[in-house]
């Protein structure tokens, strides 16, 4: 066994504890929270928390990204890069939390006031931000600790707070609710930020972006705001097309089906890396990593859509009578878990090889559709309309990546033989 399995196998280990105290955490705060709220109030919450994750991938113009890659590769540049990363996670957090509160009035229900956006933006585009930029910066480095830590850190903070909320006051408002949120989220991002840098030292010209790193970047924003979009926008449309009720049940109903999904977010954190460092080889170097982790993906993924398939019945005893027709849609939302599972392993696959041009294209292309799908589908349909188009943009994306992976790997198959020959022939 290598020290790369090794690694691999401890980070994926490691991260899985993570995963599972997190989940334990988020389970007691999830349930707190749909209670507190109830569908309507936590219907409004999870519009926020949606709008916030379509302009998140942009608050860093990719840096974040481009972080873990440069300092996968070599771990000298670290202090360089988080100081560059971090310099665009705070400037650009701060602009486009302005900017989604000016169009509060256009994007947001009525439900939902322009403080509540503030507060909850402030929280998501800066304070979860710099706490997953932290525990990026270290994975770079083999250091997944802070990656399994801090989030888990940060799930308990909220639980406090929101057990605290409602032992307290029971029931509350958003408004309320936003105010706690930001003041258990926004302190430890800042505080985890400040030590990190502190242990880094100064990282020289902290703006400075080389031309070829501003296009990554964005093609990097653009993957990953795409995959947001077709990701969290219909909370956003069924609360404006439908109702705030509406968008309540659906989010309460996604958020558990996201949950059984935390195993192999488990193994696409601690595989991301890798790919970067395998895909130096090419599409086929990518793909051997791929094939290593595939089976342990889609069994984790299927044994956790059977388990939300028969375990729905259980939410609205935990949830509340606001949420009984949440079972139907964990049971029809449940094959999602092993989509996404598919979806990441070709998405990464590409993003290794330095493919990330057709994974962005095949990302914002589903993205578009999916919002178009929506409109059509969620003022008849409402709820159903919404799962149809999350399932069926999610099996798309999943096939287009998958027959591009396909196609060029045939080419470079061809290819071989052809390049082989032609160096026998200039041999002689």
């Amino acid at each position: 066994m290598t020290s790369t399995k090794r690694s691999f196998r401890g980070n994926v280990l490691g991260l899985l504890a993570g995963q599972i105290t997190r989940l334990a955490l988020q389970a007691g705060y999830f349930i707190i929270l749909a209670r507190m709220l109830g569908a309507t109030g936590y219907g409004a919450f999870a519009t926020a928390i949606a709008l916030c994750a379509l302009v998140t991938p942009f608050s860093s113009l990719g840096t974040n990204t481009i972080m873990l890659r440069n300092v996968s590769r070599d771990v000298s540049s670290a202090s360089r890069e988080w100081a560059r990363a971090l310099t665009y996670t705070l400037l650009g957090g701060a602009a486009l939390s302005g900017v989604l509160v000016l169009m509060a009035d256009i994007i947001a229900p009525p439900e939902l006031s322009r403080f509540a956006i503030l507060q909850i933006a402030l929280a998501e585009l800066i304070g979860l931000k710099l706490v997953e930029l932290t525990g990026a910066v270290w994975q770079g480095q083999d250091r997944s600790r802070p990656l399994i830590v801090l989030p888990t850190l940060l799930n308990f903070i909220r639980l406090v707070a929101a057990g605290a909320m409602f032992l307290w006051v029971g029931q509350t408002t958003l408004e309320v609710w936003a105010t706690v949120y930001v003041l258990a989220t926004l302190p430890l991002g800042i505080g985890v930020a400040i030590h990190t840098s502190a242990k880094l030292g100064p990282g020289g010209r902290a703006l400075r972006l080389r031309v070829v790193e501003v296009k990554e970047g964005l093609l990097f924003s653009v993957a990953m705001s795409s995959q947001n979009v077709y990701n969290d926008i219909d909370k956003a449309m069924l609360a404006r097309l439908d109702s705030v009720g509406a968008a309540g049940v659906y989010s309460a109903a996604f958020r558990i089906i996201d949950m059984a999904y935390a195993p192999i977010r488990s193994i696409s954190a601690a595989a991301y890396p890798l790919y970067f460092r395998e895909g130096e080889g090419g599409l086929a170097s990518a793909l051997r990593l791929t094939r290593r982790i595939a089976p342990a993906v889609l069994i984790v993924g299927g044994l956790a859509a059977i388990g939300s398939f028969f375990l729905a019945p259980v939410a609205p005893m935990l949830l509340g009578n606001d949420y009984d027709s949440a079972i139907v849609v964990i049971q029809v939302l449940a094959p999602l878990v092993i989509l996404r599972g598919l979806t990441f392993l070709g998405a990464d696959t590409l993003t290794g090889c330095g493919r990330q041009g057709f994974r962005t294209g095949a990302q914002v292309t589903v993205a578009i559709f999916n919002v178009g799908i929506n409109l059509v589908l969620i003022p008849p349909m409402g709820i159903s309309g919404a799962i149809l188009s999350t399932l069926l943009c999610e099996f798309i994306l999943a096939s287009g990546l998958w027959s591009y992976i396909w196609v060029v790997s045939n080419e470079n198959r061809r290819q071989k033989p052809q390049e082989l020959a032609a160096q026998e022939v200039s041999g002689r």
